[in-house]
């Protein structure tokens, strides 16, 4: 167990906030953005805040300028030990992602054994030093994020045993989650009852989405879900990511993040291959970059495609040099696929790109992720599985970009999804919470 405890200078009692959340930095990618974003701009609204999390073990991805980032606000970390199949006994090390069949197999194994997921052993190390923050410093309310599900589980522990309210924050439904795979029947009623037991005892629930929010609503009726959507932190668009051309004059597309699940790039290569078949003058301009976790099991479609010459594989960045290539982009894309429960998904990915105001590519089926960009002004969106429609929507970019004539993105759209502002809302949700406890 480790502790960060930095003196923030200030003299008077502020409300201190309890965050419970196993993805944190110096983890990296997408899963960790929101709660982290929180993090650095909580202090500067007044309010006091510690994160509860895991020592860092194996996993794909780290970013250390993520965590600077928290830690220079004032925020005080507590780690500690897990226990269970994603425990590390080896300390903070970098893995290579498993491939897709190998992913399933272990989330279905896991799901077999452990209630509500594998992170289930977090939960005794994670209560049992919590006890030394409250010591320190009494917790006015304890917030907790998920996934991984364990962290409700623990925040209702917590909230329950020093008589605070208990916010649950869902990045992803729990029950209808489209990537749970449930062994038996048996299964997902021991999931049913444990989601409805912590709903029922928590004092406000958010979830990222309307169709999320619907769908958690009707599995606990009464229960008041409200939706405060993923967002981006304008500091990253405004100062580390200033707008730049490809420096080659190429139309460049990109897609940052990862792969898994049914968000796969299949569609988006065949579909650039068909536009080249139709215009191959389109090999001389066009430049397809993804910056992230690229499946091994892909490579070999870049090269049946025959787009060797117009795709690139960068790798994983941190979340500042891939900020500098969304700047240097001309058309960003994403996909969500073909899926059950595919109307509730909406990326982390899809609001840092509309922070970026650049035109945006979208793969994705009628849904949260469609609605987000109804206002945006400068997405196209298709079908998830029409690769003829991503070749012709292409070919309409590359000419659009020929004229210089690229839409940007609505800037009055974005505002809500603005993370500074969104923690203006937290806070007031916080207080709220504090005020219903003191009446």
């Amino acid at each position: 167990m480790s502790a960060h405890w930095p003196n923030t200078g200030s003299p008077e009692r502020r409300p201190h906030v309890l965050v419970v959340a196993w993805y944190f930095p110096p983890m990296g990618g997408s899963g960790v953005q929101r709660v982290a974003k929180w993090c650095k701009y909580l202090p500067g609204a007044d309010w006091d805040v510690t994160v509860l999390t895991a020592e860092p073990g194996a996993y794909f991805a780290f970013d250390d300028g993520l965590l600077e980032e928290v830690e220079r606000a004032g925020v005080r970390i507590l780690r500690t030990r897990s226990m269970g199949p994603t425990a590390s006994r080896k300390g903070r090390r970098t893995v290579a992602p498993p491939s897709e069949w190998k992913r399933r197999l272990f989330t279905w194994l896991t799901g077999l054994l452990f209630i509500p997921d594998n992170k289930r052993g977090w939960k005794g190390p994670a209560l049992e030093a919590a006890s030394v923050i409250f010591d320190q410093k009494p917790v006015d309310l304890v917030l907790s994020s998920a996934p991984p599900y364990t962290c409700f589980l623990v925040g209702a522990e917590l909230a329950r045993r020093w008589g605070v309210p208990h916010m649950m924050d869902y990045r992803d439904d729990w029950l209808d989650n489209p990537r749970h795979r449930y062994p038996t029947p048996v299964h997902r009623w021991l999931h049913q009852s444990k989601e409805r037991e912590v709903l029922q005892q928590a004092d406000l629930v958010m979830a990222i989405n309307r169709q999320m929010a619907e769908r958690i609503k009707r599995r606990v009726p009464g229960v008041e879900v409200r939706v405060l959507p993923q967002g981006f932190d304008p500091e990253d668009m405004h100062e580390k990511g200033a707008s730049s051309r490809s420096p080659d004059g190429k139309l460049r597309l990109l897609y940052a993040g990862m792969f898994y699940d049914a968000q796969q790039p299949d569609t988006f290569l065949s579909g650039v291959a068909m536009a080249m078949e139709q215009d191959p003058s389109l090999v001389s301009v066009l430049d397809t970059r993804f910056v992230g976790l690229f499946p091994e099991a892909k490579k070999s479609l870049i090269d049946a495609c025959g787009l060797q010459e117009v795709v690139t594989l960068v790798g994983y960045r941190s979340h500042t040099d891939t900020v500098q290539e969304l700047a240097q982009a001309d058309i960003l894309w994403m996909t969500i696929g073909r899926q059950p429960g595919e109307d509730m998904i909406s990326t982390g990915k899809l609001f840092e790109y509309m922070g970026s105001g650049k035109p945006i590519l979208a793969l994705i089926p009628e849904g949260a992720a469609q609605e987000a960009l109804e206002g945006y002004g400068a997405a196209t969106v298709i079908p998830p599985d029409r690769p003829d429609v991503v070749a012709q929507s292409i070919r309409a970019l590359v000419a659009s970009f020929r004229d210089g004539t690229l839409p940007s993105g609505n800037p009055e759209w974005t505002r809500p999804f603005d993370r500074q502002r969104q923690v203006g809302t937290l806070t007031a949700w916080f207080n709220e919470c504090l005020a219903k406890q003191n009446d």
